[in-house]
């Protein structure tokens, strides 16, 4: 047989192998965006989650109808299983459906919200502007949710629609094994130091207890399966920590 018959099947077969890899292929899914805003802190003295909860409040009702806050999506997390408890005491998540959204709020926090902002019970370690790519969704559900993060780089040569192509496949797996938590992808836009990362994989919770119940069924009915072992095939992910959330406000 022809030398380059042969290359182009061993080519052809190592595509269909590794169908992760490669820019020329063709997408599954279409990535809905967000922007994210982490306000990592630490208790200024004399301050602790009383005075934080207290602040929510004011912010509450500052942003009811102020242009930018229509559909903003608020929450506290707090550390809990973490290589660094030290690091932060709290993180205040805002959620905006786009860039207008996020950066009018801005606007109005910057022209308008000295009071609040004084008030402000947290020392900032680090404030992230962030882009994030919706997965799959939690099921809104009382009281506080959990919240876990792993920072992951590609492998060489997958992109990173198709790491959410085999996250979204894997989702619906999940899904239809019963699984009730979402999944994020999450880019760093602004305030990151760290370039060792492509992207920071989130799953979710909004029930504490129902994550548990998750993981005994990703561990009893999907570890092993291809959906989860193609994972690696396109990411490695380390640093793995996790955090309580309250809910403060949603649209």
């Amino acid at each position: 047989m022809n030398k380059g018959i042969v290359m182009r099947i061993i080519i052809l077969i190592i595509g269909l192998s590794f169908p992760l890899i490669g820019s020329s292929q063709t997408y599954e899914h279409e990535p809905i965006a967000n922007k994210a805003e982490y306000w990592i802190s630490k208790f200024a003295p004399r301050k602790d989650m009383d005075d934080l909860m207290k602040w929510s409040e004011d912010y509450v009702e500052f942003t009811n109808d102020r242009k930018g806050f229509e559909n903003i999506n608020s929450s506290i997390m707090v550390p809990y299983f973490t290589n660094d408890i030290s690091s932060a005491d709290f993180i205040w998540l805002d959620i905006y459906p786009n860039s207008t959204e996020q950066y009018a709020a801005m606007e109005e926090l910057v022209k308008n919200g000295g009071d609040l902002s004084s008030e402000w019970p947290g020392n900032n370690v680090r404030v992230l502007s962030s882009w994030q790519w919706e997965i799959s969704n939690s099921p809104i559900a009382d009281g506080n949710g959990i919240v876990r993060y792993q920072d992951c780089i590609l492998r060489e040569g997958v992109t990173l629609r198709a790491a959410y192509d085999g996250y979204k496949n894997f989702a619906s797996t999940s899904q239809a094994a019963g699984m009730s938590g979402g999944m994020k992808m999450i880019f760093n836009e602004s305030g990151s130091n760290n370039a060792e990362r492509d992207y920071v994989f989130t799953v979710w919770n909004s029930s504490i207890s129902k994550y548990g119940s998750d993981l005994d069924i990703y561990i009893n009915e999907l570890n092993g399966t291809p959906w989860n072992d193609n994972h690696g095939d396109w990411a490695v992910c380390k640093n793995s920590r996790t955090f309580t959330s309250i809910p403060i406000s949603s649209p």
